[in-house]
């Protein structure tokens, strides 16, 4: 950090405008106990650290230009970490750093006479910042920048623009596995069998990093949650195969704790009062980005024309797969039962296609009760086969799709990460249409699932 951000004061003009002014006795008092490289702006031998603990124990003594020189320092340091976060995220959401100044560069610096501090019973939020600071635990910088990060004023003008300034890692740690359901089922309608996956995996999360974290915290260290070490994700895995047979690599887990994250951030913007992640309603409704699949090359263009071949690929598999299973399925019931077997393919198309309530169903093929369509159609039995048929063949053709997109060094790991990618995608697409036939209320099904069902059952069985 600059020597002179300990005497430049940043501030807010009534217009908006931040201008920088030089405090000539912060400086000169400042000056006076260390000594600066003029060349380099900086303090010789001593770090900013250093620096500021020894002018945190001069305030403690009364000293005010000491304090002056800290909450200079402290102004700088606040229109930093504007800047920071409207470079992250201003451009995408639409707004610019001066936009967040308005909310924590509030501080007025009354320059006093003497050696006493003017009495003040504002508290602008760098004097918050500087009153909760503690110079053992941490430097000024980091602590400015957490606090300006916490501001509730600032947090929710971020809110409204679908920020939520919180690591994946601190937003895993005080999720429950019975919060994860309920948001997994109510806000994100999730399948059972992806929920309690996610469920074992935040399970084991808990008792590995979070312990590890909690420890730490009880040893007096502190700051944000670091990402996960090697060493934690292996023993997530370990414990992952011991207590739910279930064989995960340590970069498959640090992608998938990535995506609950990515989840659980969505639901808490929206339960705030932000604004949840915007979807064009004219672009197909496969949420995938490029750079999932294909990291970027020199072509910008490479990793969309890749997208692009990908949407296809997705779509005939889906096809594929549908036809198969079902053609399986009715080969089955035909063997058996050729009346089983048309009723098989009325229900489907009934239920999918037509939006008919179960109930109704069982009287249109001449069943009894409701259940016996339930057990007839099979339909979790159906989608889970659907699920099985496509990530049998999708990764191959994947694989063979990237040859023409990237570059060869690139396909191996392209080919590690890729099962975990299509597994999740081709989930997303089954559960998107289970949470639909769940609400079904006597209306046509609109899933990709549903809509390629129906065109087959018309194209083929005539339904």
């Amino acid at each position: 950090m600059k020597a002179s951000h300990y005497w430049q004061f940043v501030r807010l003009k009534a217009t908006g405008l931040c201008i920088r002014e030089t405090i000539a006795n912060a400086r000169e008092f400042f000056l006076q106990q260390f000594p600066v490289t003029d060349a380099l702006d900086a303090v010789a031998d001593l770090t900013d650290l250093q620096v500021q603990r020894q002018l945190w124990q001069l305030s403690k003594n009364g000293e005010s230009q000491a304090e002056i020189c800290l909450r200079c320092f402290i102004s700088n340091q606040i229109e930093q970490t504007c800047y920071q976060i409207a470079n992250q995220f201003g451009t995408d959401r639409g707004f610019r750093h001066k936009d967040l100044l308005v909310f924590v560069l509030n501080d007025v610096l009354e320059i006093p006479r003497n050696r006493q501090p003017i009495q003040n019973t504002f508290i602008s939020v760098a004097r918050d910042i500087l009153n909760s600071f503690e110079p053992e635990r941490s430097n000024l910088a980091t602590w400015t920048s957490r606090k300006v990060k916490q501001n509730r004023e600032l947090h929710g003008f971020l809110l409204e623009h679908g920020i939520y300034l919180i690591s994946d890692w601190a937003i895993l740690n005080d999720t429950s596995p019975k919060q994860l359901e309920r948001i997994y089922t109510e806000f994100h309608q999730t399948a059972q069998y992806s929920i309690q996956q996610a469920k074992n995996l935040l399970e084991a999360y808990h008792a590995i990093y979070r312990a590890d974290r909690l420890r730490s915290k009880l040893s007096g260290t502190k700051g944000q949650c670091p990402p996960p070490t090697s060493e934690q994700l292996q023993k997530i895995s370990t414990y992952l195969a011991t207590n739910f047979a279930e064989n995960l690599d340590p970069n498959s887990i640090l992608y998938q704790l990535q995506e609950i994250a990515n989840k659980l951030r969505q639901y808490r913007i929206q339960a705030r009062g932000g604004k949840s992640r915007q979807v064009s309603l004219d672009q197909p409704n496969l949420t995938i980005n490029p750079e999932k699949l294909l990291d970027r090359t020199d072509d910008e263009q490479e990793p969309f024309a890749f997208l692009a071949a990908y949407r296809q690929q997705f779509e005939q598999s889906l096809e594929n797969a549908i036809a198969k299973v079902t053609d399986i399925r009715h080969s089955k019931l035909k063997q058996r039962s050729p009346h089983s077997a048309n009723n098989f393919l009325t229900g489907l198309s009934l239920f999918h296609c037509h939006g008919q309530p179960m109930a109704e169903i069982a009287t249109a093929v001449g069943l009894e009760a409701q259940y016996q369509v339930t057990r007839l159609l099979k339909l979790k039995e159906l989608r889970s086969d659907v699920r099985r048929e496509m990530l049998g063949g999708l990764k191959e053709q994947v694989i063979e799709l990237a040859k023409f997109y990237t570059l060869p060094s690139q396909l191996s790991e392209l080919d590690r990460k890729l099962e975990v990618v299509l597994q999740e995608l081709v989930e997303e697409e089954m559960e998107r249409a289970e949470a639909e036939s769940i609400k079904s209320k006597g209306i046509p099904l609109r899933s990709r699932f549903a809509i390629k069902l129906c065109k087959y059952l018309q194209r083929v069985h005539k339904c």
